[in-house]
């Protein structure tokens, strides 16, 4: 008889649950599966043994072993041993949580700090930051074009369009495009409407552009969004500090929000964007899929 894969465990798993569980899951069980340079169906000491000199975080231990217990439920192999070394890695979780936040405190500032600092903005530095506080975009979705009406043929481009009472946004080039596609959002926050107004927008202009409103290249962009950011923090360290603040507060549901509008999987932003996983390689690894 055919050995099973990782994969194959991981699909008897999800068959057996019969669509419980949300895509954003299986997609990140899947990473997690594919990822394991071992079998989920091999012996619960030799699990143990391998996370132990895999993974120094407690969280990346736990993320793992709470996708193998699971799927080696459904395959009703024993998990008795693996549960109890994950009950014993909570110690450690909250510790590196406690480092892990004394060290955002002394080095980056709060999430009510940068809230404090957006409300105070006004115009094109408000736009910017709100985006990339509410919706954690990365700098080329915010390189938006001004339309009076969303196009049908949308090419690579990314839309703002004011509409009576709400802006929407259509969002074609991103990052990771090929695999979420295209991206549209409405957003109704009176403020937000108010400062764009206020900018007065010509049809067919970058919002962010050269100044006959042609778009810039993409170094010279990045460049302005970095000095347009918070404190000059960038979108990636803003992206931390809005993650560190939604995991505080258990708000997960956000977090999957953001999965959609930043176009990432919950396994990236858990792995390259939280502040409480101090892997000696999370800075290299600081990329989306």
């Amino acid at each position: 008889m055919k050995k099973k894969t990782n994969q194959d465990v991981l699909k008897d798993y999800i068959d057996s649950v019969d669509g419980k569980i949300t895509e954003q899951t299986k997609k990140t069980y899947t990473y997690i599966s594919n990822n394991l340079p071992f079998s989920i169906l091999t012996t619960q000491p030799t699990i143990i043994k391998k996370l132990k000199n895999l993974y120094p975080n407690p969280n990346t231990k736990a993320l793992n072993l709470n996708m193998i217990i699971i799927t080696r439920r459904a395959n009703k192999e024993p998990t008795d041993a693996l549960i109890k070394y994950r009950n014993s890695l909570r110690d450690d979780i909250i510790q590196l949580r406690k480092e892990r936040m004394s060290e955002i405190k002394n080095n980056l500032p709060s999430y009510n700090n940068l809230l404090e600092e957006l409300n105070q903005m006004e115009g094109l530095r408000y736009i910017t930051n709100y985006l990339l506080m509410n919706y954690g975009f990365r700098n080329k979705e915010l390189n938006l074009k001004y339309v009076d009406t969303i196009p049908e043929d949308k090419e690579d481009e990314n839309y703002i369009s004011l509409n009576k009472n709400k802006v929407i946004l259509d969002i074609n080039d991103f990052k990771t495009d090929k695999s979420y596609g295209n991206k549209t959002m409405e957003i109704k926050d009176k403020k937000f409407i108010k400062e764009l107004k206020s900018l007065n927008f010509k049809d067919g202009v970058y919002i962010i552009s050269k100044k006959n409103g042609d778009k810039l290249k993409p170094s010279t962009f990045n460049e302005r969004i970095l000095n347009i950011s918070i404190q000059k923090l960038g979108e990636a360290k803003m992206f931390k500090i809005l993650i560190a603040h939604l995991l505080d507060n258990k708000d997960f549901n956000k977090i999957e929000k953001l999965v959609k509008t930043r176009g990432t999987s919950m396994a990236t932003i858990l792995k390259s964007y939280n502040i409480y996983n101090n892997d000696e390689n999370n800075e290299k690894n600081n990329l989306d899929e």
